[in-house]
């Protein structure tokens, strides 16, 4: 008996393993249930690649599928000859094959949407910006919020003692659900509508799988959130630059991913990413992948950013979780001086709440991009220009066809308005 797992679709972005099983003249061809990308399977090894996210699960299936052929083979009854096979036994064993086969964990009953939302955090893939499914999967504190939805369900299922169906998710389910993290969650609407937004998004893949026709999700629309979000002016961002740190080795490396995340404008995820094969120093740019969108932006590398990487000569950083750097920088804005009231805005029900805090208690990774922005275009930067540096798309239509400055162009322009600072 020969068993030969290959790739169904090579030429396609996501394919399915097939199990190719031959003998006694016979040949059967199995779907073992399992899709990668094609670029991800080692066809001479007859395993798949360690670039897989899900690498351990899917091999620990394929070898389970593999033990599963070579058992239900040595049950099969050959002739005399060790070779003829009834046409009885043949099919007993396709049979076994296909019960195994068929028997791999996708919740509960189709219509059962807790069940379904597991296998959805499970199998979700991200789709490309030309709406082409992708082999890439969500990152990890991207999954954390999926199962927080789930989680917060079950929770309104139980609440409200209903099964939730696909049916079900109607507008009438939409009002009581965002009623109920709103009031009984005290969530604000900008949380509220986050749960919307995964939802849809779990809707739409279930409609896509094939599970329900159900249009009326299409309708749910986000709450508006009316919070403001902060960013540092120049003088702000200098003074976090100078505050003397001597004397506080953790504060002075937070406070340099800081800076390097402000003059690239990257999001700290990507920031997180970042290797010494992403810095290019002859022609002075950083390139480096980004997660959220499959735009390719141009980072110069400015004056002040070349002045922190000569700190970190290997080019090698240690960050800190998101988490831990959003309670390090508010210690950090505390030292350096940011005490100036603001007034923080967030809306809950429709309805506005606002309160005075000091600066630096809304400092966090997301003031890094913002503050790159707002900077430049202090500087005197255009936002057309900036647009290139932070990966953002453009609506405009001649912006799209036309105004595409060369990296160097982009370089040249925001290296000297950074000289500023």
């Amino acid at each position: 008996m020969r068993i030969k797992f290959y790739i169904d679709r090579p030429d396609e972005p996501v394919s399915t393993i097939m199990a190719n099983v031959a003998f006694a003249g016979k040949r059967f061809r199995f779907s073992t249930g399992v899709s990668i990308s094609p670029t991800h399977w080692n066809h001479d090894k007859q395993e798949i690649k360690p670039a897989e996210r899900n690498r351990a699960a899917y091999m620990k299936r394929l070898d389970a599928i593999d033990a599963e052929i070579r058992s239900a083979y040595h049950a099969i009854q050959f002739g005399k000859d060790g070779k003829a096979v009834s046409s009885t036994a043949l099919k007993e064993y396709q049979d076994r094959i296909k019960e195994f086969l068929d028997d791999k964990p996708k919740g509960p009953k189709n219509d059962n949407v807790l069940g379904q939302f597991d296998r959805f955090i499970h199998e979700y893939r991200i789709a490309a910006g030309n709406k082409m499914v992708t082999n890439q999967r969500p990152a990890e504190a991207t999954l954390n919020r999926y199962r927080l939805v789930s989680r917060r369900l079950g929770e309104f299922a139980k609440a409200r003692k209903i099964d939730l169906t696909f049916d079900g998710i109607n507008t009438d389910f939409y009002r009581q659900f965002v009623g109920w993290l709103s009031t009984e969650q005290n969530l604000f609407d900008s949380s509220v509508g986050n749960h919307i937004k995964i939802l849809k998004t779990f809707m739409r893949w279930c409609m896509d799988e094939g599970l329900h026709k159900n249009m009326e999700f299409q309708k749910f629309y986000k709450p508006e959130s009316l919070g403001e979000t902060i960013a540092l002016s120049a003088k702000e961002l200098r003074m976090i630059r100078d505050v003397d740190l001597t004397n506080n080795p953790r504060l002075a490396r937070v406070r340099d991913h800081f800076l390097i995340q402000t003059y690239t404008s990257l999001r700290y995820s990507d920031l997180m990413k970042l290797e010494p094969k992403h810095f290019d120093l002859v022609n002075g740019f950083i390139h480096v992948p980004i997660t959220k969108t499959d735009v390719r932006p141009i980072i110069p590398i400015t004056p002040p950013l070349s002045i922190v990487l000569e700190r970190y000569p290997s080019l090698l950083f240690e960050f800190v979780s998101n988490v831990k750097s959003n309670k390090y920088l508010k210690e950090l804005g505390k030292l350096a001086g940011l005490t100036s009231p603001i007034i923080v805005g967030h809306s809950k029900g429709g309805e506005r709440f606002e309160q005075p805090v000091p600066k630096y208690q809304e400092l966090s990774t997301h003031v890094a991009r913002r503050t790159f922005v707002t900077v430049s275009l202090e500087f005197g930067v255009q936002d057309s220009i900036i647009r290139f540096v932070t990966g953002h798309k453009t609506t405009d239509v001649m912006a799209k066809h036309y105004a595409k400055p060369s990296a160097d162009v982009v370089h040249d322009v925001v290296c000297e308005a950074w000289r500023k600072l």
